[in-house]
């Protein structure tokens, strides 16, 4: 991989977002000054709820849901201080990273910090991923994702929360809130709780936006473009025929009357966490992209947009009590990104190719670009139940396999339905009698979901979830495409040949931004004559610095200059026995091998007559 792309989900269930329109009198009183900045700092002030202790804890998230990464948002704020009425100074105590117990709470009127950003962080390894983190550049955009500047009290989170923006009158906050006092210079937000206020992220700066009217919904698209290559108006171009497709796609009318896409273009290659995308919300989706021009971005953005917005089904509607009742400082995770990310994924391809953005090819094309990333960079034996939960530990670094085998599952679970049902009864079928099921203010519980589905559906359903989601088998991957007129081969001669570099496994590592050698068992005679070890970092080839980001070009340019038998010298930074850093230089001669295609799907001509009806309902609205 060139690039590694990261979708995240962030979907907290509430009621209307305007239904707080009325000043409450035990709320969260939060102001953020977007106009007197110093230093990329901003400062909050909080004139605290009612508290009825002696001694109470404030916390900024240690994480969010849909990042599964520890990010610690308490490390950005500085100079805490709380006061009572008249001023004076309470005792506080900083109990960790994100928490500040305050002595003398039932005096407690005010707090009051400053808050620094993310985007400019590149001072320590534990890098916020940017459409989760903050931006704060003076009178010309601040990233406000909610979960970076405001917290909340012990046992507190479901009090309301009013909070006002002051800001310059040329800038405009682009949110899928709603603004209740419509003044110039400042912005107020009201929800019902803290789920929903951080569930909402707001992006100020002289704005670029353009509206596309989807169903019962209005779209904003809202764009901050550094290097000024890419406008709103574009984008809205793009994304117009797609949007109208996923409304049909949905049955034409949308759960949300409102839905933001926010968009965050830098001038620089990469932002500090070497990676681009996007975090979902309930009602808006944050983005986050290096520099590119029109034409590079325009069908990666698609793409991501297709993913993002289908989360207005799952987790929005669909989701588990861990999701409903989130902890921010001590999660405990669902068992089923399966439905989550890996439907929504599945969703956003299948959209495309049943309203015409892509062809029935360019669908096998990319699902087998899913099948080679699922099979060799992550573990295809992991029950996907078991990743899910323990995806903040020991499985953190199979969560990518979400969107490659969680939509391969979600395709297969489709077409079993549709055999099934004589191809009257889908997956979107049981997405809509789920939703009806459960909707936003209930959360299933995640151990007996499977128990749900079945009743749904049928007993061979359930046998399905039980041997290929919770349990080790892999996908019967040609048995499913054969349904569906599909030939799937494995694996496949050609009669080409081709330079390699010793056939390792490779993984990216998003802290050093470099590529890692991941696994050597599959190593060629090259590679066992170079010597790779797991673990060893790519550092150059023939002299050429490689990284993440240009491993592409390096390596394209060396094939298309060497000739066979040329020298081929790989440095590569390797552990030494005592544990110290140091490098090894491997060298060899550039080899071609035999080329061999691997997972190869092409569509069956001779169809029987099951298999022309389920091909045709599969592919077409």
């Amino acid at each position: 991989m060139t690039k590694r792309y990261l979708f995240a989900t962030i979907i907290f269930m509430a009621g209307s977002i305007t239904s707080f329109s009325q000043k409450t009198s035990n709320a969260y009183q939060f102001t953020i000054d977007l106009v007197n900045v110093q230093d990329d700092k901003v400062k909050v002030e909080l004139i605290a709820p009612q508290i009825k202790k002696n001694q109470i804890t404030y916390h900024l998230p240690k994480i969010i849901p849909g990042t599964y990464s520890e990010d610690d948002f308490g490390r950005y704020i500085e100079r805490f201080k709380a006061t009572d009425k008249k001023g004076a100074e309470l005792p506080v105590s900083r109990l960790d990273t994100n928490s500040w117990t305050i002595s003398s709470a039932e005096k407690l009127f005010k707090i009051s910090y400053l808050v620094n950003d993310s985007y400019d962080d590149g001072a320590t390894k534990q890098v916020i991923f940017e459409p989760a983190g903050s931006n704060i550049q003076k009178d010309t955009n601040y990233v406000i994702n909610n979960h970076c500047f405001l917290g909340y009290f012990d046992d507190m989170k479901s009090v309301p929360y009013e909070v006002t923006i002051l800001h310059p009158a040329s800038m405009y906050g682009s949110t899928a809130l709603t603004d209740m006092d419509k003044k110039a210079t400042s912005d107020k937000f009201i929800t019902e709780s803290y789920n929903r206020i951080v569930d909402n992220p707001i992006m100020y700066d002289v704005p670029d936006t353009s509206v596309i009217r989807v169903g019962n919904t209005d779209v904003l698209i809202s764009v901050f473009s550094l290097n000024k290559k890419i406008t709103s108006a574009a984008l809205a171009k793009k994304l117009s025929t797609l949007l109208q497709a996923q409304g049909k796609y949905l049955g034409g009318k949308l759960p949300v009357e409102k839905y933001a896409f926010i968009i965050y273009l830098d001038k620089r290659l990469f932002g500090y966490s070497h990676a681009e995308g996007a975090l979902e919300h309930s009602y808006c989706s944050m983005y986050y992209y290096g520099n590119k021009s029109e034409e590079q971005l325009s069908q990666e953005f698609v793409d991501h947009a297709a993913h993002e917005f289908f989360h207005i089904i799952t987790p929005l509607t669909i989701h588990s009590e861990e999701i409903q009742n989130f902890d921010f400082n001590h999660p405990k995770m669902s068992r089923h990104l399966w439905l989550y990310e890996g439907s929504t994924e599945y969703h956003a391809h299948m959209v495309q190719v049943k309203y015409g953005l892509i062809t029935p090819d360019q669908l096998l094309t990319v699902l087998t670009s899913k099948i080679n990333f699922a099979k060799n960079f992550y573990n295809d034996t992991v029950p996907f139940t078991v990743m899910s939960s323990g995806v903040l530990g020991v499985y953190k670094p199979q969560f990518g396999n979400v969107y490659q085998k969680g939509a391969l599952i979600n395709m297969c679970l489709d077409i079993k339905l549709l055999q099934l049902s004589k191809g009257k009864y889908g997956i979107m079928n049981l997405i809509h009698d789920l939703s009806n099921k459960y909707g936003k203010q209930k959360g299933f519980v995640d151990s007996t979901f499977f128990d749900e589905i079945e009743k749904l559906t049928y007993p061979e359903i359930r046998k399905f979830l039980d041997t290929y989601v919770a349990g080790p088998t892999p996908l019967p991957l040609q048995e499913y495409f054969a349904l569906v007129g599909i030939n799937y081969q494995a694996e496949m001669d050609t009669k080409d040949s081709a330079f390699s570099l010793g056939k390792i496994s490779l993984a990216y590592n998003p802290q050093s931004g470099r590529m890692v050698v991941k696994d050597t068992t599959g190593m060629n005679v090259l590679g066992r004559k170079l010597g790779y070890h797991p673990g060893d970092v790519l550092m150059s080839l023939n002299g050429k610095d490689i990284t993440g980001a240009n491993q592409k070009s390096v390596t394209g340019s060396l094939y298309g200059s060497a000739k066979v038998g040329d020298s081929l010298t790989v440095l590569v930074s390797r552990k030494n026995p005592d544990g110290t850093d140091g490098t090894a230089t491997l060298t060899g001669s550039m080899t071609k091998f035999p080329v061999k295609k691997y997972n190869v799907l092409s569509y069956i001509d001779n169809l029987t007559e099951e298999q022309a009806m389920l091909k045709n309902i599969w592919l077409k609205p």
